[in-house]
């Protein structure tokens, strides 16, 4: 387990596992993603085109994991699959825009800004979000 300084976890462990294979393989992808923006601020190979395709990849991935993960929610008849909805559009739009304001003289405050978004919201939304629709989908997915 990789764990920053402040404690927040960098990478995927067993304890996030929703009980699902399918969606714990899209958070542990995800959590590459946060991985390859870490070892770009961090290893000095930042570039515009570097970070616009990790933007690109987490738009088009959160898209496909959303609805992937609506549909099982939808299937099982998880009761909260609207609240949960909203919650993902909250982050695609964040997300969006973060992508959107991306520029050449900002892209290492845009780098951190959406390393320490994902990674807060990845852990809140898996451990928080997610977690509550284990006992509707375990086993039925």
């Amino acid at each position: 387990m990789k764990v920053a300084k402040g404690g927040i976890v960098l990478a995927w462990t067993d304890s996030l596992s929703v009980g699902v294979p399918t969606l714990d393989e899209h958070h542990r992808h995800l959590f590459s993603l946060l991985a390859r923006i870490a070892a770009m601020v961090e290893e000095g190979g930042l570039t515009l085109d570097g970070l616009g395709t990790v933007f690109a990849e987490l738009n088009s991935y959160i898209a496909y994991h959303f609805a992937e993960e609506e549909a099982m929610m939808e299937r099982a008849g998880f009761p909260f699959l609207e609240l949960h909805r909203h919650s993902h559009q909250t982050i695609a739009m964040r997300v969006a825009d973060m992508a959107a304001a991306l520029t050449a003289a900002g892209m290492e405050n845009a780098a951190r800004d959406l390393h320490g978004f994902l990674t807060g919201w990845l852990i809140h939304h898996i451990e928080i979000e997610d977690f509550e629709y284990r006992p509707f989908l375990v086993g039925g997915a």
